[in-house]
């Protein structure tokens, strides 16, 4: 009577469909985890570069007039944010003076007795370049004039502006915001704002490229981005964004 049973080629046999089947299902399960990997790698890079991004094209597009500057020697993005602007009634000048009323919104808001001295907001008319602000002061008080007009007195130290603004149109500045390529070793690159981390990880050391204005257009700045991970192929991302310079 034959009893029942495995023989050895049976069970080499066996072993060898088992061993076949575990490397295809540990290959396809491998390769799963990868795909998932580095799309979440991918996602990761795609939401960082969209929140610089986005968030230096929002900045920039709110910039005082003829305040963007780029500098090549410190690869920095400089610029002063609008708090505030307005339409003025009365302003020194001819000769010097220590106040000056505006028509705008509840500004007081904006009263520099909520910031350091570093940071105080400036006062600008008719800026025509960073160099040349028009003549900047920073505020010392704002105290309401008239509310149901929504004129203000604008208070400051002995001061005249350097020139008239044809729309009689004033700004009040927020302190200068600078975004900075700095380099973090191996070929790559991190943008910071205001020494505050935004990006990292970036390949290309040309990121900004400023167009001033001229008679025709107004002036443009290009944002290059080239973000890459891992041993994938890079992230590219273009932005043209268009500074209204009208002061």
């Amino acid at each position: 009577m034959r009893s029942a049973g495995f023989t050895l080629i049976e069970l080499v046999i066996t072993m060898v469909v088992l061993a076949i089947l575990a490397l295809g299902i540990t290959s396809y399960i491998g390769l799963g985890a990868r795909m998932y990997t580095d799309a979440a790698e991918r996602e990761q890079v795609l939401g960082q570069s969209r929140f610089v991004a986005e968030r230096m094209v929002r900045e920039l597009r709110n910039a005082v007039p003829n305040s963007v500057v780029f500098s090549s020697t410190s690869n920095c993005l400089q610029f002063r944010p609008i708090l505030y602007s307005g339409i003025y009634t009365a302003a020194p000048f001819e000769q010097n003076g220590t106040s000056m009323t505006v028509i705008s919104p509840d500004l007081r808001a904006v009263s520099p007795r909520t910031y350091s001295a570093a940071s105080r907001p400036q006062l600008m008319v008719y800026p025509t370049s960073a160099a040349n602000s028009g003549g900047s002061v920073p505020l010392n008080s704002i105290s309401t004039v008239d509310s149901a007009t929504a004129r203000f007195t604008l208070n400051f130290a002995d001061f005249r502006f350097a020139r008239q603004s044809p729309e009689q149109r004033f700004y009040i500045a927020d302190a200068i915001v600078q975004y900075c390529l700095v380099g973090a070793g191996s070929g790559r690159f991190n943008i910071m704002r205001n020494n505050v981390l935004m990006a990292e990880g970036l390949r290309e050391s040309q990121v900004f490229r400023v167009t001033d204005a001229v008679l025709t257009r107004n002036s443009v700045v290009n944002i290059f981005l080239q973000f890459g991970y891992g041993g994938n192929a890079d992230m590219f991302f273009n932005y043209e964004v268009h500074i209204p310079n009208v002061p």
